[in-house]
Parts: C-alpha cells; sequence; structure tokens
C-alpha cells in the first residue's frame, strides 16, 4: 500500500460514518503483521464507522477470538497468514480456506481478503464464498473502505432480527455449499449450520452402508464420538428414518442417553448421510426451520449432481490409467490442500512413499503385462489401510504416495508399518496361480516437522524411503528432513 496516499487520505472525510451506524461500536478484527500498514487500515476503518479494532499478527491466533467474540468484519492479509507460529512461511496459500474457515465460525461476519499475489480466479472464488472483497495490493483506498462499509452495515439488517440472521446463515452455508466441488467441505458446512441453528456444540456426519453407520468426519474428541454412538445405539433413529422415508427428526431425552437431532442427506452418490448433533435446543418455530433446512437439503443434492459430473471429468484428467489410482497432477492439488488446512488447523499431515522392492527382476521374468497387473493389484491393498479422506497415488513406476490428512507420526507409522506387513504376506495374483511374493520400502515424512512446503514434503519421504532401501529393504523409514523455510 502506498503511504504517502493513504496518509493523504488520512486527512479527508475524518467525521463521516456508516448512515447504517446507530450508536453502537462496530467490532472489528484486523490481521497484519507489518505495524505501519496495521495502522493504515486501523485508520482507515475507523474512518468509515464508530469501531473498535483488534490486532492479531497470524492467522493461528485469530481463530478463538473469532469464535468467541461478535465480529462484524475480519480483514486478512494473506501474507500474515502465510507467516505460522515458528515464523516459517509457507507457499501455495491463496487466502481461500482462510475465508472458508472464517465463514464456517462465524458467517454473519464480513471477511476482506488482502494479497499482494491475488489473482481475478482467486477473486472470483472468494467472492462466491461469501467475502465482501479480495484486493490486490497496492488497492484503491476507496474501494477498500467502500467494502468495509458493506460489511459494518450488516450489524443494522442482520444483527437485531433474529429472523433475517437465520435466513443469512443460511444463504451464507448455500453459498459456500454451492461454491465448493469436495464432500468433505459440504460436510463441514452442514455441520457448523446445524451447530449455529441447534446451539450445540457437537455434531458429526455418518454415512449409512449395508454394515451399519460409519463416521466420515472425525473433528470431535473420542469422548463426543462414544457418546453419540452410545446415544445412536440406544434410540437406532436412523434405521427408523430409513425405513420411514424421514429426512429430519428430534430424538428427546432419555433416563441415560442426551437429545440428538439427526438430518438425513444426499449428496454426490446412492449414500445416505446422516448430520447428528448433540443435546439440540429445539427452535422456536420449528417448521420456519425445517423450511431453511429443506432449502439447506436442496442445494446439497443440487451441488452432488455437480461434483458427479465433475468427478467424471475429473477422472480423465487426474487418474492413472494403468492402477485407477489419482496421478501427480492430483498429487500437487491435494498436497496445497492438505497444507493449507494444516497451517489454519495447526493440525499435521502424513505423506507416505512407497516403493516396491525388486520389481525389475518381476517385469524381467513375468513380462510388463503381468507387471502392471501387480501394479494395480497393489494399488487396491495400499487403499484398504488408509481412510476414506486420504488419497493414494501412483508416483510413477512402481512408486505410490499416500498422503494421510490430520495425522501424526505415530499414527503414520502405524499406517506404513500396517501397509508393508500386508502386502509382505500378500500372494499376487493368486487366482492366476502365479503367487508372486513382493515387500515394499516405505518412507514417512510429517508436515510441518519435516517441510515447509509440498516440494520438500516429498523429497523428504522420498529421502526417508531411500535409506530404506539402503538399509534392508521391506521396511519403514522416518524422515530426518531438518525444518527449513519456504522460499518466498
Amino acid at each position: 500500500m502506498p503511504l504517502e496516499s493513504a496518509k493523504l487520505h488520512k486527512r479527508k472525510k475524518r467525521d463521516e460514518r456508516s448512515p447504517r451506524e446507530v450508536g453502537g461500536v462496530y467490532q472489528v478484527l484486523l490481521i497484519e503483521e507489518d505495524p505501519q500498514e496495521t495502522e493504515l487500515y486501523a485508520d482507515l476503518i475507523r474512518e468509515v464507522g464508530n469501531c473498535r479494532v483488534d490486532v492479531v499478527s497470524r492467522l493461528e491466533n485469530s481463530y478463538d477470538w473469532i469464535s468467541r467474540s461478535n465480529y462484524n468484519l475480519v480483514v486478512v492479509d494473506c501474507s500474515a497468514a502465510m507467516t505460522d507460529a515458528n515464523g516459517r512461511r509457507h507457499r501455495g496459500i491463496d487466502g481461500l480456506a482462510i475465508l472458508e474457515q472464517i465463514k464456517r465460525i462465524s458467517p454473519v461476519t464480513g471477511v476482506i481478503l488482502v494479497s499482494g499475489q491475488a489473482t481475478v480466479e482467486q477473486a472470483v472464488a472468494a467472492i462466491r464464498l461469501g467475502a465482501e472483497d479480495y484486493l490486490k495490493k497496492p488497492f484503491n483506498l476507496e474501494s477498500f473502505q467502500l467494502a468495509v462499509k458493506r460489511a459494518l452495515d450488516r450489524k443494522a439488517v442482520f444483527g437485531g432480527d433474529a429472523g433475517a440472521s437465520d435466513f443469512f446463515n443460511l444463504l451464507n452455508s448455500c453459498q459456500m455449499i454451492s461454491a465448493t466441488l469436495e464432500q468433505n467441505k459440504i460436510f463441514g458446512v452442514v455441520s457448523s449450520f446445524l451447530r449455529r441453528e441447534l446451539k450445540c456444540e457437537h455434531a458429526a456426519i455418518y454415512a449409512a452402508s449395508e454394515n451399519g453407520l460409519s463416521i466420515v468426519n472425525d473433528d470431535e474428541d473420542r469422548v463426543i464420538g462414544e457418546i453419540l454412538d452410545i446415544a445412536i445405539q440406544a434410540s437406532n433413529p436412523t434405521q427408523r428414518m430409513l425405513e420411514n422415508g424421514e429426512w429430519c427428526c428430534f430424538v428427546e431425552r432419555g433416563p441415560l442417553t442426551p437429545g440428538l437431532f439427526v438430518f438425513r442427506f444426499r449428496c454426490a452418490g446412492p449414500n445416505d448421510y446422516f448430520c447428528i448433533c448433540l443435546s439440540p435446543q429445539r427452535p422456536n418455530p420449528v417448521e420456519a426451520f425445517e423450511s431453511r433446512l429443506r432449502m439447506l437439503k436442496v442445494q446439497i443434492e443440487v451441488t452432488g449432481k455437480n461434483i458427479e459430473e465433475y468427478l467424471g471429468v475429473q477422472s480423465l484428467v487426474y487418474v492413472d490409467d494403468a492402477t485407477g489410482l489419482y496421478n501427480t497432477r492430483y498429487l500437487n492439488y491435494i498436497l496445497d490442500r492438505e497444507i493449507a488446512q494444516s497451517i489454519t488447523s495447526n493440525r499435521p499431515f502424513a505423506v507416505l512413499f512407497t516403493d516396491a522392492d525388486h520389481f525389475k527382476s518381476i517385469n524381467d521374468k513375468h513380462g510388463h503385462l503381468v507387471g502392471t497387473r501387480i501394479l494395480n493389484e497393489l494399488g487396491e491393498q495400499l487403499k484398504r489401510f488408509v481412510r476414506d479422506k486420504d488419497t493414494v497415488f501412483r508416483y510413477g513406476g512402481d512408486e505410490f504416495i499416500a498422503v494421510l490428512s490430520n495425522t501424526d507420526l505415530a499414527t503414520a507409522k502405524v499406517v506404513a508399518e500396517r501397509i508393508r506387513s500386508s502386502v509382505e504376506k500378500h500372494l499376487f495374483l493368486h487366482e492366476d496361480a502365479l503367487d508372486i511374493r513382493l515387500s515394499l520400502s516405505i518412507g514417512v515424512a510429517i508436515f510441518p516437522d519435516n517441510a515447509s512446503s509440498k516440494k520438500e514434503i516429498i523429497e523428504a519421504a522420498d529421502h526417508a524411503m531411500y535409506d530404506a532401501k539402503k538399509r534392508t529393504r521391506n521396511s519403514v523409514s522416518i524422515a530426518s528432513t531438518p525444518k527449513r523455510a519456504a522460499s518466498q
């Protein structure tokens, strides 16, 4: 931002205030690490309205503030958001993950993103997700203040009217659902929407199958998960809803079990999903709540059809022909997403780099066609030992990569050892009476412990895999790559 222009602008119209302000004080959070720009942003914001401006220098320090405070506006300088608690800077953060997280915490809060590297595509995506604006520095000061004014005016429109606020929560949730093609993000939006509507702190998404219910989002702690499981088993509402065609119901509190609210919906594919809320407050009137929920359900179903069409096209671009696994094009996208989520949530993720031992001898003995069929079967083995939210890729030749979302080192080591052990015992192409044995060397790396960029996390896992090959093969090795700051 040009400092001289900003200082000249500060002298103009100091007494102008938002026409919708009615004696109150607007609450604004500014996420900015540069002291000079912090002062200028704060002055520009105060010119628009009677504002109290709180300042934090890093994004990870702000989420608790947002959840506890009724902020009218959050202004995020994405360059500040790219710096973590250890002072390391990360590439690949475009602000959209930041925006989604803030909107899930507080939909009525306006968000302005500021970046020195914003693109038109990012700006359009940000507006679709509910941002007031996404400005590229240096920006026009009047445009910034206009975006501030739009966000602050919501206080008068939505702040005191419960019905309008409920409608805005619905509108924001539908907007976020329609703007994504990732089913897991939709699950998060649905869970957040119902928590706000029912004023409950805990909710989880379950998928229905022939084997019963399985949880698909594990944001809750283990104790809450066990409480939900006990309550579900005691009343068994999901089976009754499937049999009766119900799409939502309240389950009254029992002598030993808490009350529940259950919302049934479909997204991409034929599966039924249930968002189950623990100890909900029944809305009044309940008819208005069900009407909003019905509109949310329609939006989920429409977006689900879009996801199905997208996945059909995506498979042509992102899927490896030989194995049916994702390829390196999709790996780049997943690593960008996981790094952004790791920085904003302060949770690690793991990369397993897998290489088949002595695979050339199999090709030499049995031919490349048999080798390709073994790679296909090996890919299926790898997928068996990861969760639905994890992703397996063919990296090239007989090399595979698994990205384990929200996973620490201890868990990653267990998964890697299970994969190694199962492959060692498996007889490949058994139905063809070939009974070929295979072993794996696996390298494990953790973000951000071993790397601060997607290139570094792949290299760390790759080097660990080669360490396993040098020692004994058929083993798991842990990365020891030192932390390095990503280049600017």
